[in-house]
């Protein structure tokens, strides 16, 4: 165990791993005790494995269990939602309407309160910030991404001020993830000092899908988002079904090849590391976990 926390606290390729428990795999795909040791990140998405012992156990082994968020499921400050205008003493001003967000509207007690339940209440590492066209509304528009993503940065990041930090231990880390269908230019480059990382949605399978040609198209977005934030990711829906299934007619061995091509330049770019959505998937193949295992032995051999 002490060779393993030394190696996760060692300068590494990391590899970040979505635990996806909404009924279509085996319980035991996303209990992240059973994920493999050299895992740096899980992310919890889609329901959880709910037995903390579980994640402890992950943690012991010096992985990092992050929780994903839309934004469209947050509130702004003050809306009918928010659980602080239900606090007696607490005043809008006058004229505020609580049902509808406005340009200036702000997310601080979102933000806070996820921290409490998630980083001080529930002990995890973490939050992923999903910023796909499709994850804002409601009272999160696109056009107040900034003002969400710099109330979220109060608490999480390498720039947070409102985090505590034990002795010995790291910020709340804090990854900016996206399919690039939304606006970086306001969200991404004058902040991008407050984010961890940049878990990227390259997927070259599934229904939804980035429309580029894998490694070949990898330029583009180390200029948008820097070498030193990428993390590669592919979509593990394609992976193989505990009944032997695919979404898609060859599906698995794209997304295979996918992935140890994109490890192989990580290594090759000394990149940050790359991942899998629905890593939990992957547990179908025998043995269980093997393509992870590989991109992760590619990027950092004997590891």
């Amino acid at each position: 165990m002490d060779s393993l926390i030394t190696y996760k606290n060692s300068k590494h390729h990391l590899f970040l791993g979505f635990l996806v428990g909404d009924g279509n795999d085996p319980v035991a795909s996303y209990n992240p005790a059973n994920s493999p040791d050299s895992v740096d990140f899980l992310e919890f998405f889609a329901g959880r494995d709910t037995t903390k012992a579980d994640w402890r156990a992950a943690q012991a082994k010096g992985t990092r269990i992050v929780v994903c968020y839309f934004p469209k499921y947050a509130y702004f400050d003050g809306s009918i939602n928010d659980p602080a205008t239900k606090v007696p003493g607490y005043v809008n001003p006058p004229g505020f309407d609580q049902n509808n967000p406005t340009p200036t509207s702000t997310y601080n007690h979102w933000a806070k309160n996820a921290y409490t339940k998630d980083i001080a209440g529930d002990n995890l590492d973490g939050i992923d910030i999903d910023l796909e066209a499709g994850t804002f509304g409601r009272e999160v528009p696109q056009t107040n991404g900034p003002n969400f993503l710099l109330a979220v940065a109060q608490y999480y990041g390498p720039n947070c001020t409102e985090c505590v930090v034990k002795t010995g231990a790291k910020k709340p880390v804090f990854f900016y993830d996206t399919d690039g269908s939304v606006n970086d230019n306001a969200m991404y480059t004058p902040y991008q000092s407050n984010y961890d990382y940049v878990d990227f949605q390259s997927y070259t399978t599934g229904n939804r899908y980035w429309y580029g040609r894998g490694t070949a198209d990898f330029g583009p977005l180390v200029k948008t988002y820097g070498l030193n934030k990428l993390i590669f990711l592919v979509n593990g829906d394609s992976f193989i079904y505990a009944s032997g299934k695919q979404d898609r007619p060859g599906g698995d061995s794209t997304a295979t090849a996918s992935l140890c091509s994109y490890a192989n330049w990580v290594k090759a770019n000394d990149g940050v590391g790359v991942g899998a959505y629905r890593m939990s998937r992957d547990y179908n193949h025998k043995p269980p976990f093997i393509v992870s295992r590989n991109a992760i032995q590619i990027m950092n051999p004997a590891k």
